[in-house]
């Protein structure tokens, strides 16, 4: 695991507090819909949004003092040239059937996070990107499946939302530069 991944991990594991995989996935995606959504938010309005969203009794200030390197580094990944950005999901050690859990609901989260920050999109491939990574917020495996053709397009899956991601956030900045 890279520092950068420990980094993200360790403040959703915070924010979590010993919640289900599924609750840390959904808690990155949440942040990331925001950042995503409205990009030239400042801190503190991002922190204001997630206390209101999601971090349940986290003042604003307290998420600011607490998680405020690891909003900053989450934004810096997806600023990125090198599209370092990645979804924060199990590791495949773990069942297939739990990572594809928590990618339905880390697309969930996203949507959240991105609606919480009303973007206007303009063009039809964003809103494509945000249509398929609604359906993909109730993927779920088939045990009766292929479980290696399964596997194949959980990878497919978990790649194709990180380019959307990357692309929504583009579109999002891109608004914001023209105003």
């Amino acid at each position: 695991m890279t520092s950068e991944q420990e980094s993200k991990l360790a403040w959703l594991l915070a924010v979590a507090a010993d919640s289900a995989p599924e609750s840390v996935a959904e808690t990155h995606a949440v942040v990331t819909g925001l950042l995503c959504g409205k990009p030239d938010q400042d801190e503190n309005e991002l922190a204001t949004h997630l206390a209101a969203l999601q971090v349940g009794d986290w003042t604003s200030e307290r998420i600011l003092d607490q998680l405020g390197p690891a909003l900053k580094q989450l934004r810096n990944e997806l600023a990125s040239e090198n599209m370092d950005f990645q979804l924060l999901l199990p590791t495949e050690d773990r069942p297939l059937e739990e990572r594809t859990r928590c990618l339905a609901h880390w697309c969930s989260g996203f949507l959240t996070g991105f609606g919480a920050a009303s973007p206007t999109i303009r063009s039809e491939e964003a809103s494509d990107a945000l249509r398929m990574v609604e359906q993909i917020a109730r993927a779920a495996t088939d045990p009766d499946s292929d479980q290696e053709a399964e596997e194949g397009a959980y990878i497919e899956l978990v790649e194709f939302v990180r380019v959307a991601i990357l692309m929504l956030r583009e579109e999002c900045r891109s608004g914001v530069t023209k105003h």
